[in-house]
């Protein structure tokens, strides 16, 4: 199962509720990924949730991990059909 970690911004000029959108992430792939801390070893991916497409959150610590940023509500209905449509080509059999 992936990892996710998510790190969020600051805060200073949110256009919406971030962490209300990270809850609806969560939610929507409870059983295909498992959300653990920053810190955790074995990370597959970190969400960069943040709160305006300024993207500041200071992601130094994180480098060579694999970042998705999410800055927007668009942003994460991007992502989570990103995300189904590889999950759906692994269990097919097709590559990714």
């Amino acid at each position: 199962m992936l990892k996710v970690a998510i790190k969020y911004c600051g805060g200073c000029n949110p256009g919406y509720d971030r962490v209300a959108l990270a809850d609806y992430i969560k939610n929507s792939l409870h059983g295909r990924a498992q959300f653990v801390a920053l810190d955790s070893q074995g990370i597959d991916l970190v969400l960069a949730v943040e709160g305006c497409k300024t993207c500041c959150a200071d992601l130094s610590s994180l480098a060579g991990k694999q970042i998705r940023f999410i800055a927007s509500i668009e942003d994460a209905g991007s992502f989570l059909q990103d995300f189904i449509q590889v999950q759906r080509l692994k269990g097919s059999g097709g590559k990714v």
